[in-house]
């Protein structure tokens, strides 16, 4: 008689003996799952918002031809290039969550769902760490330069922008 487990001392498996089993979910365990899937659209909607807000300000902020721009700036346009970069990311898992909660399956094969969603998530989280630290660096640094003390306004508007 042959063992269920497929690979027993080196054998491989038979594709005739292997029915697949079904997946079996009862109305408790769907509940959870919808709403743990809701809970991450919440986050997802919720970083998006937050990304695109700091892009949208760091854009639109300007303050005339004689001052600074925060695009003068290697530190300040990495700030900017992240949180865009991490908008348009969570941009795309927003999409991803609402496939998953309309259709009840992931984009991808589950296992490559969660370590797509895992991987990319710490990715860009020290990709946003790097660059808010790199932001907050340069602005402290130019608080001691004559930028700062000629116009003002610019340093206010940069540690604004970096708080977001």
């Amino acid at each position: 008689m042959r063992s269920p487990q497929g690979f027993r001392n080196g054998e491989s498996p038979s594709p005739h003996n292997r029915i697949p089993t079904p997946h079996f979910h009862n109305t408790v365990t769907l509940r959870k799952l919808k709403r743990f899937n809701s809970l991450i659209l919440v986050f997802r909607v919720t970083a998006f918002t937050f990304s695109l807000a700091s892009s949208v300000f760091m854009v639109t902020n300007s303050r005339g031809s004689g001052s600074p721009h925060w695009f003068d700036y290697d530190a300040f346009r990495f700030v900017f290039a992240a949180n865009a970069i991490v908008a348009l990311y969570s941009l795309f898992e927003m999409g991803v969550s609402v496939w998953e909660i309309s259709t009840g399956s992931t984009l991808f094969p589950e296992i490559l769902q969660v370590w797509f969603d895992f991987g990319h998530d710490q990715v860009f989280a020290y990709l946003l760490l790097s660059a808010d630290s790199a932001g907050t660096a340069f602005a402290k640094t130019l608080r001691d330069t004559p930028t700062c003390t000629d116009s003002n306004s610019f340093c206010v508007q940069s540690d604004i922008s970096l708080a977001l």
